[in-house]
């Protein structure tokens, strides 16, 4: 099969999109690609972003705009809509092509192979045996950029498992940065979040399990079975960190739980799996090299209550929010002494949500031997107004650093929206994006698809509540993704001609 664009070394054939809304693309003089951080090529002495680096994007822009032929570039169609949006604004056919894999002296680039990932995550294709099956199709072909061939499938299910396991994944890492720091220059992110900061859950999550299939970095656990028989259980554990807003959550990082042989690889000598509090610093560090003083506060389940991780908080500059539930551990123990016998600090009737809620704070609490900062603790007791016989909801959790400075009713909301990670991420891929298959069993593989399947994610989020502007339904947030996405997938039979991805030269 061949594509109806030039090859992905050349770049697209700018001059042949034929765009009435731009001027031609062979006419605009595309500045070469440079860091933001390096010296700007004007001489003028400053870095990059401080000097040319606006009047270069508008450039750049206009060219990806000048590459968008006219039925695509003019549709009101949501399919096209998104191709549109991925590309003029974070342009992510050059993205994509940055990235590379091991395979010596490939057919068939790492680019088509990726982007074929990418379309199987937005339209929820469940494997890569179907996958494979819609690459002999010709809408599917179009959707990719190839010329139809009906019944000659481009490239085989085998080949997009041999680049999931040589795809290099520092390069995946720096694309779904890329994404958010486009994003955050956009001021995405400058609406949203609780009382002006910026809030993000971090929690562990176990996708998938098996007791046949396994993979040299699978951990193990031993379960009793009904009939009293041991049998060992083969998973992957992940801790994934998500920015939460009353408007859209997006994936920062995810970072694997390593098994004993994945921890020998580094040292020798070590014995056991590795915990998620563990991976959970690891995905600190990577969260704070990344994004820095960009991210405020870190709001954690119970398993992070302890002095560890947040004097780690403190160490990075972070404030946190972590669910308490162990009574007889500090600095929960304290609090409840503090408040026996006291009536509530505050009532407040929350008439938008219907709930009646009593709060208890008690602040500047130093009981706690592994933490030397000061810990604010609030319990929040919620009932329904309109069902007042209704059994209460009970809500403790510390407040650190600037997280200290939250109101009550503010730092209820950001610990209940810790359940976003929960629902609107965990509960939707499982349920929706199928992450509960295993695509492929090899250690690389399966956190390369699962980068690639949260920049997907990460991209219909921004599409949907930023591009379209769609409200957020608080009953169930996934309802609208899942309209959106039936609608595009209606729409692959209807191109009219393959979608030309290949990237603009000089843009990278």
């Amino acid at each position: 099969t061949g594509r109806l664009l030039a090859p992905l070394t050349m770049g697209l054939t700018l001059s042949d999109s034929g765009s009435s809304c731009s001027p031609p693309a062979d006419r605009i003089a595309l500045p070469p690609g440079r860091g933001r951080n390096e010296a700007c090529p004007c001489g003028s002495g400053r870095k990059y972003k401080r000097c040319c680096w606006e009047q270069d994007q508008v450039l750049r822009r206009l060219a990806r705009v000048a590459a968008i032929p006219d039925w695509l570039l003019n549709s009101d169609r949501k399919l096209h809509q998104f191709v549109k949006y991925v590309c003029k604004v974070f342009a992510l056919p050059e993205l994509l092509a940055r990235l590379h894999d091991t395979r010596r002296h490939p057919q068939i680039s790492t680019f088509d192979v990726v982007l074929s990932l990418l379309h199987a995550a937005l339209l929820r294709i469940p494997s890569l045996n179907a996958l494979e099956g819609d690459l002999k199709e010709s809408d599917f072909q179009k959707l990719l950029g190839y010329e139809p061939t009906p019944g000659e499938k481009t490239f085989s299910a085998d080949t997009v498992a041999n680049v999931l396991d040589q795809l290099e994944l520092d390069q995946v890492h720096a694309i779904l940065e890329e994404i958010i720091a486009t994003a955050e220059r956009n001021k995405v992110f400058r609406e949203g979040g609780y009382g002006a900061m910026r809030c993000v859950a971090i929690d562990g999550w176990q996708p998938f399990s098996s007791y046949d299939r396994h993979c040299p970095h699978c951990l193990t656990r031993t379960l009793q079975r009904s009939d009293g028989q041991s049998v060992v259980q083969y998973y992957h554990h992940y801790v994934v960190a998500l920015m939460i807003s009353p408007d859209l959550d997006v994936v920062l990082a995810i970072e694997p739980v390593l098994n004993e042989e994945a921890l020998r690889d580094t040292d020798p000598t070590h014995k056991g799996h590795e915990g998620e509090l563990t991976a959970a610093h690891r995905l600190l560090d990577r969260l704070h090299q990344t994004y820095g003083s960009f991210l405020d506060v870190i709001v954690a389940d119970a398993l992070y209550a302890n002095g560890p991780w947040m004097t780690k908080l403190d160490d990075y500059g972070y404030g946190g929010l972590i669910v308490l539930k162990k009574e007889d551990n500090e600095p929960f123990k304290e609090a409840l002494a503090l408040w026996h016998g006291r009536k509530p600090d505050e009532i407040y009737e929350d008439l938008e949500n219907k709930e009646h809620i009593e709060f208890w704070d008690a602040d500047e609490i130093e009981t706690l031997d592994t933490y030397k900062g000061k810990v604010r603790v609030i319990r929040a007791v919620v009932t329904p107004s309109d069902q007042p016989d209704a059994v209460p909801s009970t809500w403790c959790f510390a407040l650190i650093g600037c997280a200290r400075k939250l109101s009550r009713r503010t730092a209820l909301k950001a610990t209940r929206a810790r359940w976003h990670i929960e629902n609107t991420a965990f509960h939707q891929w499982i349920s929706y994006w199928h992450l509960g298959h295993v695509f492929h069993h090899q250690p690389n593989a399966l956190l390369a698809l699962l980068l690639l399947w949260m920049l997907a994610f990460n991209l219909l989020q921004l599409f949907i509540y930023r591009r379209l502007k769609r409200p957020r339904r608080p009953q169930d947030p996934t309802d609208t993704i899942r309209h959106i996405v039936e609608v595009m997938l209606r729409e692959v039979a209807t191109l009219l001609a393959p979608i030309p991805w290949a990237p603009c030269p000089d843009t990278s």
